[in-house]
C-alpha cells in the first residue's frame, strides 16, 4: 500500500513539473494551430539529441617516458629535472587531461632550452631522444585534453533544458574557449605557452556552461514540433477546409493568418532562428578544433560529428518547410501569408 501511494505521489509531483519555457512556447503554438486549423495535432516525437561517444572510446592510452637518476640529476643544468619532478610527484601521477597537456607543454618547452645551452654530448643526445618521444605522444595528449577531455563531454552533455527564449545565452565566452584550446599547438611552436591558471579558465568556462548540450536539445526539440506543425498544415492544404466558399468571407482563414503573425513569426521563429544562429557559429569553432587533430584520432569522433551537421540540416529543412507550407495554405485559399 505504502509503494503504491509513493508511486501515486512521485507521478503527481512529475505532472505538475512546468515545462521548460521553450518546450511551452511550442506546445502552445501547436495548440493553437490545431484550433485554427481544425486538424487533429499529431504527438511530438521524443527528444534524443546526439551523444558524444564513451569516454572509453574516445581516450587514448599513453605510455609514460621515463629517464634514470643520473639523467634527471643532470638535467638540472638547464632547469628540466624540475619540471620533471613536479611530473614525477604525487600529484602529478593524478592529474587530469588538461593537466597533463600542460605539463607536457612545459616539458617539451624546457627541451628545447636545454637543446641551447647544454654542452654535453650525452645529455643531448639524451635531450634529443626525449623530445623526439614527447612530439610523438603530443597528437594524443592534445586530442585527451581536448576533444575527449571530460569538460567538453559535460559541455556537450545533452542532458538539459533548451534554450530560454529570448534569453538565448551568449556563446562569446564558450567559442572563445574553444579558439583558445585550438591556438594551443601555435602557442607550443611559438614558445608562448600558457599558465596553467589561464589556460584551465577556459576548460571551468566549458564545462561550467554546458550550452552545448542545451543547444543540441533546442535543435532536436524545435525540430520534433516544427515537423508536427507541418503535418498539421498539410492536412488542412489537402483538406481545403479554410478556403472560403465564392462570394462568402471565411473568417477561419483570418484567425490562422493571426497565429501565423502573432505567433510563429512573432514568437516562435525568432527562438527557431537564435537556435540556428548559435548551432552554426558553436559548430564552425568546433570545427576548427577538429581540424587541428591527428587525422586517425579525429575518425572517433565523426559519428558524433555527423550527427551533429545531420541535426542541424534537419532542423533547417523542417523549418524552411514550415514557412512553404503556411504559403502553400493560403495559396490554395486564393490568399496571401501576409496580414
Amino acid at each position: 500500500m505504502r509503494t503504491t501511494a509513493l508511486l501515486l505521489l512521485l507521478t503527481l509531483v512529475s505532472a505538475c513539473q512546468p515545462s521548460a519555457p521553450a518546450e511551452a512556447l511550442l506546445e502552445d503554438y501547436l495548440t493553437r494551430l490545431a484550433r485554427v486549423l481544425d486538424v487533429e495535432r499529431p504527438n511530438v516525437a521524443p527528444v534524443r539529441p546526439p551523444r558524444m561517444p564513451p569516454a572509453r572510446v574516445l581516450q587514448v592510452q599513453i605510455e609514460p617516458v621515463s629517464i634514470n637518476l643520473l639523467e634527471f640529476w643532470g638535467f638540472r643544468q638547464c632547469g628540466l629535472s624540475e619540471v620533471l619532478g613536479e611530473r614525477n610527484s604525487v600529484l602529478g601521477r593524478v592529474m587530469v587531461p588538461s593537466q597533463h597537456l600542460h605539463m607536457d607543454g612545459r616539458i617539451l618547452q624546457r627541451l628545447r632550452h636545454c637543446q641551447k645551452m647544454l654542452k654535453d654530448d650525452k645529455l643531448l643526445t639524451l635531450t634529443k631522444d626525449l623530445m623526439q618521444a614527447k612530439q610523438a605522444q603530443w597528437p594524443s595528449r592534445y586530442w585527451n585534453a581536448t576533444v575527449a577531455a571530460p569538460e567538453l563531454r559535460a559541455f556537450w552533455s545533452p542532458s538539459t533544458e533548451p534554450l530560454i527564449p529570448g534569453q538565448e545565452a551568449s556563446y562569446t565566452p564558450a567559442e572563445a574557449a574553444l579558439g583558445y584550446l585550438s591556438s594551443l599547438p601555435r602557442r607550443l611552436s611559438e614558445n608562448r605557452w600558457p599558465e596553467q591558471q589561464a589556460l584551465e579558465a577556459r576548460y571551468k568556462t566549458l564545462e561550467q556552461s554546458e550550452l552545448g548540450g542545451r543547444l543540441l536539445v533546442s535543435l532536436e526539440l524545435g525540430h520534433h514540433y516544427i515537423v508536427a506543425g507541418n503535418r498539421m498544415l498539410k492536412q488542412a492544404t489537402r483538406e481545403k477546409t479554410l478556403c472560403p466558399t465564392p462570394g462568402l468571407h471565411k473568417k477561419e482563414l483570418e484567425y490562422a493568418r493571426n497565429v501565423m503573425v502573432k505567433v510563429f513569426v512573432g514568437e516562435v521563429q525568432p527562438w527557431l532562428a537564435a537556435v540556428n544562429r548559435r548551432s552554426h557559429s558553436l559548430r564552425a569553432e568546433y570545427g576548427v578544433l577538429l581540424n587541428r587533430q591527428a587525422p586517425k584520432l579525429r575518425r572517433k569522433i565523426q559519428p558524433f560529428e555527423a550527427e551533429l551537421a545531420a541535426l542541424q540540416s534537419q532542423f533547417e529543412r523542417a523549418l524552411r518547410a514550415h514557412v512553404e507550407h503556411w504559403q502553400g495554405l493560403f495559396d490554395t485559399c486564393g490568399s496571401k501569408a501576409r496580414p
